[in-house]
């Protein structure tokens, strides 16, 4: 058995991380997760659900313990290029109607190891 010591080099990138305000009343988290992975060409999404929360219009989003369905509060979120965000951002538009996007540049930083 060897005892190697790998080296780790930590790398830093300008990023946009992209956060998409909805709810899950038409299905968008399975049609957004697919998009993004397979032609967004995004590395990691995270989709969040609330448990309750309201929007523009004021209506109030929350379960009841004997719901079987919900409209829940939805927030995807996910980093790329400044670029490719914003062509990922058009497209959720497209498909979300009234959704609220906000974005920021970050500091994306990782490890690498050798």
């Amino acid at each position: 058995m060897s005892n190697i010591i790998k080296e780790q080099k930590l790398t830093c990138e300008k990023v946009k991380l992209v956060r998409v305000y909805t709810d899950d009343s038409k299905g968008h988290v399975t049609d957004m997760l697919e998009h993004l992975h397979k032609r967004g060409d995004v590395i990691g999404t995270t989709i969040f659900r609330g448990i309750a929360g309201f929007g523009g219009h004021g209506h109030i989003h929350q379960t009841q313990l004997l719901d079987l369905s919900s409209n829940l509060p939805i927030v995807i979120e996910f980093y790329h290029t400044s670029d490719k965000s914003a062509e990922l951002i058009s497209f959720i538009h497209q498909r979300i109607e009234n959704a609220h996007i906000i974005s920021w540049d970050v500091d994306l930083s990782f490890e690498h190891i050798d």
